[in-house]
């Protein structure tokens, strides 16, 4: 995948995510996805809608959670 690939990949995520993305990247943890899913939460409130919630929520993730989730994305999201 190219690096235009990915980012363009990435933001059609951003844009268009399922209910149930976090649920469903952090599965094998559902303690963090239930944390990360408070955090979503409020961003997206704090936002005044998802997508912009999203990318301030994507921002205070730690590294290791965002290479999770872009690793997800690049496997599962088909846009």
């Amino acid at each position: 995948m190219t690096n235009f690939e990915a980012v363009n990949k990435f933001m059609y995520f951003a844009h268009n995510f399922g209910y149930d993305f976090i649920e469903q990247v952090w599965k094998a943890e559902p303690n963090m996805a239930n944390h990360l899913r408070s955090k979503f939460s409020s961003y997206a409130q704090q936002q005044g809608n998802g997508t912009n919630g999203f990318f301030r929520w994507f921002m205070e993730l730690d590294q290791n959670n965002k290479e999770t989730l872009t690793n997800w994305i690049g496997a599962n999201y088909k846009g």
